[in-house]
């Protein structure tokens, strides 16, 4: 029996300084060279590509919460789920109205990033961040717009909570739009991401389970964001450090990303279950 192992990053694989310790990359890489078939499944894009840069994944993987599947052997994109351009246009409406443009994530045989102003400083490190990764360009224009050849794939802000609710609140009621808000595993503000309703971590990882041929997955979280995909799982596991919501959705508890929660897991675990590939 063939089993995907496929774990978020931020806050599950990755420390509180957002890096994957050498004491999990050698753990991990040790276990693909056994067999063991593994990816991630993240809210990130290409900076995901740069963090896993030394792991031997031998996999796709997903990435912006499930819109996207990126090949780690082609570098290309082999799957993309876009918005709809109606709803993409319903979204930039409501965010008008609310006087709040975020980062707008547009695709064209690449990821093209389009914003109007950065709006605190976390923005300023999510722009620093990944502005020099490859991405077709990640640029800012005096007006978002949507014309009918855009392929708009994500929105995404950071800000507080009480700023971003109501905003979140109205999105939710356009039928053709997921929206997400979760706390920033890296600073007191939360992040609120928009996607086609038809793109979830869930139906990510259902495709990479088509993709590898698996007959079942374990994954791993610790985000609101994950929550669809540790349901999905065959076992959902979340780390220690995880929001109560997505430990209540878990079947099971591990320890925290500071502790290397899922290496540690699957150095106990995967040895055991390997007799069953």
């Amino acid at each position: 029996m063939k089993t995907l192992y496929i774990s978020d990053l931020d806050g599950t694989l990755l420390n509180k300084n957002a890096k994957l310790s050498q004491y999990s990359e050698n753990i991990i890489n040790e276990l693909i060279d056994k067999g063991m078939i593994f990816s991630v499944a993240t809210a990130r894009s290409q900076s995901a590509v740069d963090i896993l840069k030394n792991v031997k994944i031998n996999t796709p993987c997903v990435q912006l919460n499930g819109v996207l599947i990126y090949d780690f052997s082609t570098k290309e994109y082999i799957d993309c789920t876009p918005m709809d351009i109606q709803t993409a246009r319903e979204v930039v409406t409501i965010l008008r109205d609310f006087d709040r443009m975020s980062f707008v994530y547009k695709f064209d045989k690449g990821i093209v990033v389009e914003f109007e102003q950065l709006h605190n400083p976390t923005e300023v490190n999510f722009f620093n961040a990944r502005k020099d990764n490859d991405y077709k360009g990640f640029r800012q224009v005096e007006k978002i717009s949507v014309s009918d050849e855009d392929k708009v794939i994500y929105f995404t802000m950071v800000d507080s909570k009480e700023k971003l609710q109501p905003i979140y609140e109205a999105i939710e009621k356009v039928s053709g739009a997921k929206a997400v808000l979760y706390h920033d595993n890296y600073s007191d503000l939360y992040f609120l991401e928009v996607f086609s309703v038809n793109a979830t971590k869930a139906n990510g990882v259902r495709k990479m389970k088509e993709i590898t041929g698996a007959d079942k997955v374990v994954a791993f979280g610790d985000n609101l964001n994950d929550i669809d995909m540790l349901k999905f799982a065959d076992t959902g596991i979340a780390v220690k450090d995880s929001v109560e919501d997505v430990k209540k959705a878990a079947d099971l508890v591990i320890g925290s990303s500071d502790e290397n929660g899922v290496a540690e897991y699957l150095k106990k675990v995967f040895d055991i279950q390997r007799a069953g590939f």
